[in-house]
């Protein structure tokens, strides 16, 4: 009976058999809030225009080097790799020291090892100074802990969607300087231009962001957040592993990133082998589903907490459901065979809906993360989806060379998503009781400073 007196104290209610979100006191966003999003929005979209600068430039790498799609879909594997092997350090560092130190240093190590490549003499140079670009491609765990001790729960989502549409503003940042700037000065020279100013906003980080007691924007802990100390401690990682939704949320990141790992590096590729487009079209078409998928990024920020106010299962029902909707769109921009309107056309549809699950399931894991492990628990879910989808572009380019690009990549991207939509779906099933699980254990932790 004391645990349910706990639950209810924590903003859990029953109703209808299940446990819903009780109305949270109004949390007002302060302007250090906004403008730690606005700083870590330009870092993650210098960082993203660095990771999708490669992919128009592919062509020019491979007349240069003479290399098949095996060797190119390699240059990509090796980053992934060693992002994997990195992953669960930085979550563990982030959780254990001040994140905006840890951040600027991260975006040292992007800018640095960019210029780095640029240096390269031939495809094996090439490969491993790239893969050296991975070290600090998922610090990002620790940005997300760092924004979530800003912002409430039931308005998270909007936030992180705010931040993810980085990515596709970055993808239109890279594609702009692969298409133009790779064409007319050379692919090392495009590195640069997105290497330097890594290093430039590093200063600004360390400068001008300071650090917050992890979990003061949880309801349950608003009364002690003066009072709040905590990291990383290892109990607190294995009690949140523990959870069922977990599992789910794990599972559907090992196969969700397959399709993001192919789209990234072998859509121009496609494009110019499989389509003929000339680089005109290919930047129409991106600026076209770049625009949609910013667009989409932010409704789904604004919907995932809509739906999260309705029902604590709300943001993986949503998630699940776009997802489905995304993969159907997606197969019919390759498979429609069409000029370039129509490629837009399907290729906007598709860039509105595959991002939408992002913001929810980032806000999903802190939902149940206690606040001394976010980090941790976002690294661990980004090792996972890395593990699952580092081969990816190996698997698509050793497929292509077999059966043709465009296949390659329709079959590999089919499978994986309809796998997420699914599990997606399922984890709305667990969600419920573990956020209540999770607001249980704040409550006490609350009770015991209080007094």
């Amino acid at each position: 009976m004391r645990n349910w007196v706990s639950l209810w104290l924590a903003g859990g209610t029953l109703d209808r058999g299940e446990h819903r979100m009780a109305r949270i006191p109004s949390y007002s966003i302060s302007r250090e809030a906004w403008y730690a999003v606005f700083v870590f929005f330009l870092f993650m979209v210098l960082h993203n225009s660095d990771k999708f600068l490669i992919s128009p430039l592919l062509p020019s790498i491979k007349d240069e080097f003479t290399l098949s799609y095996t060797q190119l879909g390699a240059i990509q594997t090796g980053v992934a790799v060693v992002a994997v092997v990195f992953m669960p350090l930085w979550g563990y560092l982030f959780d254990k020291y001040a994140r905006p130190h840890l951040a600027a240093l991260a975006s040292a190590i992007w800018g640095g090892t960019t210029v780095f490549s640029t240096f390269s003499r031939n495809f094996v140079e090439l490969a491993f100074t790239r893969a050296l670009t991975g070290i600090d491609n998922e610090a990002t765990s620790g940005i997300v802990s760092f924004i979530g001790d800003h912002f409430p729960p039931e308005k998270r989502s909007t936030a992180f969607g705010i931040l993810n549409t980085s990515a596709a503003i970055g993808a239109l940042l890279g594609t702009i300087i692969g298409t133009i700037m790779g064409s007319t000065l050379g692919w090392r020279s495009a590195f640069m231009i997105t290497g330097v100013p890594g290093l430039l906003l590093a200063v600004l980080i360390a400068a001008t962001l300071r650090d917050k007691p992890r979990g003061s924007t949880e309801p349950e802990l608003l009364a002690v957040k003066d009072k709040l100390k905590d990291t990383f401690r290892k109990e607190s990682l294995i009690e949140v592993l523990r959870r069922k939704s977990m599992i789910f949320l794990f599972t559907q990141g090992f196969f969700g990133v397959f399709p993001w790992q192919i789209i990234t590096y072998w859509l121009f590729a496609y494009m110019t082998y499989e389509r003929g487009f000339d680089p005109d079209s290919q930047l129409f078409i991106m600026l076209v589903a770049i625009a949609a998928m910013v667009a989409g990024n932010v409704v789904a920020g604004i919907t995932s907490d809509w739906a999260f106010r309705k029902t604590l299962k709300g943001r993986a029902i949503f998630a699940g459901i776009s997802v489905a909707v995304g993969l159907v769109f997606f197969d019919l921009t390759l498979l429609t065979k069409g000029g370039v309107e129509l490629f837009a056309v399907f290729g906007a549809l598709t860039g509105f809906f595959i991002p939408m699950a992002g913001p929810a399931v980032t806000a999903s894991l802190q939902d149940i993360a206690l606040p001394e492990v976010r980090s941790t628990i976002q690294s661990v879910q980004v090792f996972v989806e890395n593990a699952g989808s580092a081969f990816a572009p190996l698997i698509t380019g050793y497929l292509a060379d077999i059966m043709g690009l465009e296949w390659g990549m329709v079959v590999i991207i089919t499978i994986t998503w309809s796998i997420c939509a699914v599990v997606l779906t399922a984890a709305s099933l667990t969600l419920p009781k573990d956020i209540m699980w999770k607001r249980g254990e704040l409550a006490e932790r609350a009770r015991k400073l209080a007094s």
